[in-house]
């Protein structure tokens, strides 16, 4: 569902064509439950004035825009994605803003920053991440974070149950069947081996989204 930073080829193209309507389509297909979504997902993690936040898959921006006016003029709002038109969109919107910054990067490949920031936002992106390379990124992430940081990752929630778990089967095998292994990722585990103390997940919708709360530090 965000930027296709994450994945090769046709959903490259599929974002890069559809970033100046994005977010409206996400709003209108979703009665504007996205958005919201992302705003508590957002307070989960709890910006504060003058705190370092790095947004990974950041897409248009709307996200890093929130953060921005959370951490204010002393702050720091980065927007990392590979999707040339997705920045292009982002920085066009909400350059203006002094706290952000936007950098147009595979997250998959080296980062430049060790112990930088207070805080890691993510929103459907973990889920769409090749296999092999979800761990490497949860792992630069700790790196990123200073010793008190946090990372707040939003997504389907992979181990759902009931009518939420065969909805999802469903909209994967029509949309997302090369991320299948989403669900039997062992998310917490993965955490666990990057470095993180302390792991809090909050269920949102009946179980069908999730939030996870990671602590690079007992907290």
């Amino acid at each position: 569902m965000r930027s296709g930073l994450c994945q090769e080829g046709n959903r490259i193209d599929f974002f890069e064509k559809a970033a100046h309507y994005y977010d409206l389509l996400l709003d209108i297909l979703t009665f504007g439950m996205y958005a919201q979504f992302l705003r508590r997902a957002v307070k989960i993690l709890d910006p504060k004035k003058g705190e370092k936040i790095l947004d990974l898959c950041s897409g248009t921006g709307r996200t890093v825009s929130w953060i921005a006016e959370a951490v204010g003029k002393d702050g720091e709002a980065v927007g990392m994605d590979l999707s040339k038109r997705m920045i292009g969109v982002a920085v066009h919107r909400y350059s203006r803003l002094s706290a952000v910054n936007f950098i147009r990067k595979d997250v998959t490949e080296p980062w430049d920053y060790l112990n930088h920031f207070d805080g890691i936002f993510t929103s459907f992106s973990l889920h769409e991440l090749p296999e092999a390379e979800r761990f490497g990124v949860l792992m630069r992430s700790y790196s990123a974070l200073k010793d008190t940081g946090r990372m707040v990752m939003a997504d389907f929630n992979p181990k759902g149950s009931g009518w939420g778990k065969t909805i999802l089967n469903i909209f994967f095998k029509l949309f997302e069947r090369e991320n299948l292994s989403f669900f039997s990722m062992d998310q917490e585990e993965m955490l666990r081996q990057a470095g993180f103390k302390t792991i809090r997940t909050f269920l949102i919708l009946n179980g069908l989204f999730q939030v996870t709360l990671a602590h690079r530090d007992l907290n």
